[in-house]
């Protein structure tokens, strides 16, 4: 038992020490220079004359006859955009120093995909002025509503659009400057200003207009309604969080004030190793704690050696989601991630059936950047008309969305968003929204509607 415990901690230890140094590198570096070659994925030969970009700037380069290609980053993380005539786009995380180039792959443009739908022709920006930027929007049942502004916030609006990008009305916001639009989960729409006030948006289709309801503060809104997740058969359902994160409990609300608990789930896995690896911080910080050397000088026990440290450690054992999704009138959806499994219940939390799930586990994630390959997303996306479940998948800024069956619980045909870094993506009546922003330093954020 003792050897294997020395070895553990023998194992931590090395691992630490390159963490260490790897921090110590990111944090000094003054510029990283990217030594790189790009070369075809089927035949691998190098490629010339293609386009390298720094994402959101615009510093660039290009590949020499024998597809090589040096470029100077003044920070990472970073993400190179990758463009050639006859290839796909490629957006790939430099997140680590090379010493030797980095081999980048680029696959040919194929224009008969089964598997995966990138149609150009299925996507378009529903907001079409150009001198206006999109702050945020929410979906409002067959509608939208944009905040959007200009001249750096001093000049917003409201906009409301149909779904195909006709404009309803507008309006001037009741408080300046903005904030953000919130949803709660009644479906009533919300405009935040940075004042921390809270109104209530309402269409008023007689005067077609918006109008403003309930003046109260954000902090109120969010105290009232952030526990709640939907409201079915007069209840209110709720979900809590347990043993610090590695646990959820499920229940609802009914007359008012009676509360009921109706599921309650626990990452023991995790939770094991949580406990573990706390041992191994308290014997290690000890270790750290009793040296006098610089940079420790003044660690104190107990505490993580850095930020880099406490944000990895959240990452591992914090990141873990169980959401509980209305699906028709009277049935309630739970991923079980911890057990793999979909449980789908009635009302009062009775199991009518389970699926097993395995596609939060099937998905690649190397840190080889040519072959690094689509990863889970740690997100479940529903679509609240057709009561459509959907997962998602990340590649390298890129998004893929595919749908759950419920019944099975495999994946469908998957469609791959068009733009990269998409953000709140939303999804309604079989279409997906989201924001996204042009490469440039001083591009505008544009509303995107994509056919699923």
């Amino acid at each position: 038992m003792s050897k294997h415990v020395n070895h553990s901690g023998l194992v931590k230890f090395i691992f630490l020490t390159i963490f260490l140094l790897f921090v110590h590198t990111f944090i000094f570096s003054q510029t990283i220079l990217v030594k790189g070659i790009v070369k075809d994925e089927l035949t691998s030969k190098p490629i010339q004359e293609v386009n390298i970009k720094v994402y959101g700037t615009t510093t660039g380069t290009s590949t020499d006859k024998k597809g090589s290609f040096l470029l100077r980053l003044n920070k990472i993380p970073a993400t190179l955009v990758i463009t050639c005539v006859g290839y796909e786009d490629a957006y790939y995380d430099i997140t680590d120093i090379s010493k030797i180039p980095i081999e980048f792959l680029l696959s040919a443009k194929s224009y008969n995909l089964q598997q995966v739908d990138i149609s150009s022709n299925k996507y378009s920006f529903l907001f079409k002025d150009k001198d206006y930027s999109v702050l945020d929007y929410e979906l409002m049942g067959d509608n939208v509503l944009l905040l959007i502004f200009r001249y750096q916030l001093k000049r917003s609006e409201l906009v409301l659009l149909n779904r195909i990008g006709d404009t309803l009305a507008i309006s001037k916001l009741p408080e300046v400057p903005p904030a953000l639009l919130f949803k709660d989960f009644l479906s009533n729409v919300h405009y935040f200003s940075k004042a921390n006030n809270s109104y209530q948006c309402f269409f008023n289709e007689k005067n077609s207009g918006i109008e403003f309801l309930y003046k109260t503060t954000v902090d109120s809104i969010q105290t009232l309604v952030k526990p709640f997740l939907f409201k079915m058969s007069g209840r209110l359902y709720f979900q809590v969080s347990l043993a610090n994160g590695f646990g959820t409990a499920i229940g609802y609300f009914e007359n008012g004030h009676v509360k009921k608990y109706i599921k309650q789930c626990l990452n023991e896995k995790k939770l094991a190793e949580y406990k573990d690896d706390q041992i191994f911080y308290e014997k290690w910080n000890d270790f750290i704690a009793s040296t006098n050397s610089t940079p420790f000088k003044n660690f104190k026990r107990g505490q993580y050696l850095d930020e880099y440290e406490s944000r990895a450690h959240q990452f591992e054992f914090y990141n873990m989601i169980y959401p509980v999704i209305k699906t028709g009138e009277n049935n309630i959806v739970f991923f079980n991630f911890s057990s793999d499994l979909i449980e789908l219940m009635n009302e009062n939390g009775k199991i009518i059936h389970t699926v097993p799930i395995t596609f939060h586990k099937e998905s690649t994630n190397s840190i080889n950047l040519s072959n690094a390959g689509w990863r889970w997303g740690s997100k479940i996306l529903t679509d609240d008309y057709f009561h459509d479940i959907y997962a998602i998948f990340l590649k390298n800024g890129m998004v893929k969305i595919q749908r759950i069956d419920l019944e099975t619980g495999k994946l469908g045909k998957a469609t791959v968003l068009p733009l990269p870094f998409p953000e709140k993506i939303e999804i309604y009546k079989g279409d997906a929204y989201f924001l996204t922003k042009g490469a440039g330093e001083n591009e505008k954020w544009k509303l995107v509607k994509v056919k699923l």
